[in-house]
């Protein structure tokens, strides 16, 4: 059993935790909470020193005073008065109801109901502001009750995989219909944004994503081989995740609508051919191996992508 002490910071005090090798992960995460005086819904980052951020746990690798790691909270349960957190002065706005109320009560002799109603609604908001139960999907804080189980997506996303005998029939079938000519009339169609991809299957779908690099005159003009070509989009195929949005279905679409603009303004004239491949290509490609969830997900979740990229667009990154 190995011993080992890690300098850091929290903001400008030094501090100094020493724990085990073999100590629970969830002892270490509380050392390091309680340093930095944060609560038990606070998320903390750890820096090393050369700016890289890096995992609160046992395996922590020792380092010497005069190279602190920096810790940081970077994102706070919202507590006390979440009106003032988000700018809204419900006690002032209280404040002015009830002169109202002794106004019209000098005034008229009786409150009218609708300063009821005000004052209800008054109150269903205060309500509303200091139960952020509701706000946490914001990231506003991060719900994490103890006993929770925090099973990371990323060990899971493989069942999110297609699998290697769905990817060979798709392919099989690509080849097999890959020579059938396209005909004029789905060519002009595929130009349009009105486009149906409802109707295409896999397959089918990739035969026209090939037919647009063919329409364009990318295969000429760039000296692509077509069974280079198919190799490069049926990979590509492989790496989209079945999951319920960005899928390979939606890399066709963005293609399409991207392959519909180029039409639509003579791209290729505008900006030559090299931009738009590049900007056809990039549609393609663009949500590659998405793992389903949203960047609110990622950084509340603190998956592996959100502490690699610092919380900054973790899946586009």
């Amino acid at each position: 059993m190995t011993t080992k002490v890690i300098y850091f910071t929290v903001g400008e005090r030094g501090e100094r935790a020493e724990f085990n090798d073999d100590s629970p992960a969830d002892d270490v995460k509380d050392t390091f909470r309680a340093a930095a005086e944060a609560g038990p819904n606070d998320i903390l980052k750890l820096y090393n020193a050369k700016g890289n951020i890096v995992n609160i746990s046992p395996k922590l690798d020792p380092n010497p005073p005069d190279q602190p790691y920096k810790l940081e909270v970077v994102a706070t349960q919202c507590t006390g008065n979440i009106g003032t957190h988000l700018g809204f002065d419900i006690d002032g706005l209280e404040s002015r109801l009830q002169h109202l109320e002794k106004k019209m009560m000098l005034d008229g002799g009786e409150t009218p109901s609708v300063v009821y109603d005000v004052r209800n609604k008054v109150e269903q908001f205060r309500e509303k502001l200091e139960n952020v139960e509701h706000l946490s999907w914001l990231g506003l804080f991060k719900d994490i009750s103890s006993g929770t189980s925090l099973d990371p997506f990323w060990n899971r996303q493989n069942t999110h995989r297609k699998s290697a005998e769905h990817n060979r029939r798709v392919f099989e079938k690509y080849l097999k219909i890959t020579n059938i000519q396209v005909t004029d009339e789905v060519k002009m169609y595929l130009r349009k944004p009105t486009f149906d991809n409802w109707q295409w299957e896999d397959a089918e779908m990739l035969v026209l994503l090939q037919q647009m690099y063919i329409d364009l005159d990318f295969t000429t003009k760039f000296n692509i081989e077509l069974p280079v070509l198919q190799e490069f989009l049926y990979e590509v195929y492989k790496n989209y995740n079945q999951i319920p949005f960005h899928n390979f279905r939606h890399c066709f679409c963005v293609s399409q609508m991207m392959y519909g603009l180029a039409w639509l303004v003579n791209m290729t004239e505008q900006l030559g051919h090299v931009d738009v491949l590049i900007m056809l290509t990039s549609a393609i490609c663009h949500d590659l191996d998405h793992p389903g969830y949203n960047n609110a997900y990622q950084v509340n979740a603190r998956t592996e992508l959100a502490l690699r990229y610092n919380d900054i667009s973790p899946p586009e990154n």
